[in-house]
């Protein structure tokens, strides 16, 4: 039996990865959620064994009684939840910006208190072409890449954008890019678990961009998601979950530190940072100082 967590898991990308995990007879599914009402919802509408628990990415308490309970091995982490805030900046309880909260630190402190029980398995994170400056796509979309000064500076709020529009959209790319410097990074300090990114695509109609004004949310939500047949790097999230689940379950297919697209093959339209060694090990030793964890690059250094 696979033990499989999956965060977010009560709409979007992160409701597909449960209804697909649920089918599988040798899955035991637990659905992190910041509520737990609507995960029960979901649970009951599945099959197999599921679980609902308590997990608010944006609350590091949260995030350090979750793991404190945890007692059983561990074959899948999938670390699904995620925040777009294009509205007034926020701030998490623990003073960290909201978006940075909930897409890079919160995923990170999760992923390293359950470390210890993976015993390989994979972690599976959610990337997005919107991290690269290069994307032509995300930039006809308003996003201008990843802009990476420090942790603690974004943590802060601190931004060059004009606009709080774009500073939203800076901030989403920017957690993005530092998602997905930690995979390759993690995969050369721990090699006996596997890390892995999916970049799901454009997906409309998910809970993305529910901090959007409303004629935004309500074209993302009712219209774009007729057109994506239509619109290149647009996906649904059954397909997208169905290739992460590849990438998750059959190690043959995801290797170890790799950015995959929504058809489970390898993305192409990664920017270099993302597989830069010292620009990993940058991000990941801020991250765990920011944090106040050991620094897991120790665990690279000691093998």
């Amino acid at each position: 039996m696979k033990t499989i967590l999956v965060t977010g898991a009560t709409r979007g990308l992160g409701l597909a990865f449960a209804e697909a995990l649920s089918k599988l007879d040798d899955v035991e599914l637990i659905l992190g959620v910041r509520d737990l009402e609507a995960g029960r919802r979901v649970a009951s509408d599945l099959r197999g064994r599921v679980q609902v628990a308590k997990l608010d990415m944006a609350s590091r308490t949260s995030i350090t009684r979750f793991v404190s309970t945890w007692d059983r091995p561990l074959y899948g982490l999938i670390n699904n939840a995620g925040l777009q805030n294009v509205g007034d900046t926020s701030f998490s309880k623990d003073g960290d910006e909201l978006t940075l909260a909930v897409n890079h630190l919160g995923p990170n402190l999760l992923m390293r208190g359950l470390l210890p029980y993976m015993q390989g398995g994979c972690v599976l994170g959610i990337g997005s072409g919107t991290h690269n400056p290069e994307d032509k796509d995300a930039a006809r979309f308003g996003f201008r890449g990843g802009r990476f000064s420090s942790i603690a500076a974004l943590a802060q709020g601190e931004t060059d954008a004009q606009t709080q529009r774009q500073a939203g959209f800076d901030r989403y790319a920017t957690s993005k890019l530092l998602a997905m410097a930690v995979v390759p990074e993690m995969a050369r300090c721990v090699p006996a678990t596997r890390f892995v990114t999916l970049d799901p695509g454009l997906m409309p109609g998910t809970g993305l961009v529910r901090s959007a004004p409303a004629v935004v949310r309500l074209v993302w939500r009712a219209v774009l998601p007729l057109l994506v047949p239509l619109m290149s790097g647009a996906s649904t999230p059954q397909a997208s979950a169905a290739a992460g689940l590849t990438l998750l379950l059959d190690p043959e297919l995801g290797q170890s530190g790799g950015t995959y697209h929504y058809d489970a093959k390898p993305s192409t339209g990664v920017w270099s940072k993302v597989n830069d060694p010292e620009f990993g090990r940058i991000v990941l030793e801020q991250t765990d100082a920011h944090l106040g964890l050991d620094p897991v690059g120790a665990l690279r250094r000691a093998s």
